[in-house]
Order: structure tokens, then C-alpha cells, then sequence
């Protein structure tokens, strides 16, 4: 209804009427568009179906990077602590950083030194008989080695 200057209550009721009609009119068509739009609403089953698969698959995703690690020759207890998208260069990767660390990080004797124990039969032949007797105190087992 169009307005007009001399119009009576009724005619001005209904004006306002039409025009919230209208208003609720296409309010309504646009909830209907955006509630289109949404994805379905899941059932209890399907969600638990779907927490379940989740779970499961996060349990192969385990078990497969334990038999990678185990293939590497590493702890396969680091599995709780890997998350990668590539299990099988993952697992190669820790084993060469681990390796490198291990072997980087590992006791190195920096001489070859046996303490001075070192004597040839021709040197114990030479000693006399306080250096023989210092020997025998300082290591037995060379002396009855050398003495035979």
C-alpha cells in the first residue's frame, strides 16, 4: 500500500502491516538460503562413528611409525613423539641425526696410552732387578707375561 497524506487509521495499520510483511518475507528467504548452505546436522552415531575411525586410524599411524622405527634399528618407544605426514623418511632422518649424535657424542680415547706399561721383552731382559720389582707391583699380569 502506497502512502498517502490523508489516510485513515485502518489504511495506515495495513501500510505498516504490508511493509512488515515484506520485511519478514525476506528475512525469511534469507535464513532459508543460509540454513541451505549448512552441512546436515549428524546424528550421535555418525559422530561416535567418526571419533572412532579418527581413533583407529591414529593407532595404524602408531603401529606403522613402531615398524619403521624398528626397520631403522631405533627405540621404537620415539613413535608417541613423531607426527609426520612422510613415516618412511622420517624414520630415516631419526636414524641418521641419532646415529650422527650417538657417534659425534661418544667416548673417544684421545691416546692410545696403556699408562706406560708397555715394555718388550728385550726392554724387561735389559731391566734390573728394582725395575723388574716395580713392574710386578705396577702390573702384574705383563710381568708373568714377559717372565715366561
Amino acid at each position: 500500500m502506497e502512502f498517502k497524506e490523508n489516510m485513515t487509521k485502518e489504511e495506515f495499520e495495513k501500510a505498516i502491516q504490508s511493509a512488515e510483511d515484506k520485511v519478514r518475507t525476506d528475512y525469511v528467504k534469507k535464513v532459508k538460503d543460509l540454513e541451505s548452505k549448512l552441512p546436515p546436522k549428524k546424528s550421535d552415531k555418525e559422530i561416535e562413528l567418526e571419533t572412532k575411525e579418527k581413533e583407529l586410524l591414529a593407532k595404524e599411524r602408531e603401529y606403522k611409525i613402531k615398524d619403521v622405527l624398528e626397520q631403522n634399528e631405533l627405540p621404537s618407544g620415539l613413535s608417541k613423539y613423531i607426527s609426520a605426514d612422510d613415516i618412511e623418511s622420517a624414520g630415516q632422518e631419526i636414524s641418521t641425526i641419532l646415529n650422527e649424535y650417538l657417534l659425534n657424542n661418544s667416548h673417544k680415547p684421545k691416546k692410545h696410552n696403556n699408562g706406560g706399561d708397555s715394555v718388550t721383552k728385550e726392554q724387561f731382559k735389559n731391566m734390573n732387578y728394582t725395575e723388574r720389582l716395580k713392574l710386578e707391583q705396577k702390573n702384574p699380569e705383563l710381568y708373568k707375561k714377559l717372565a715366561n
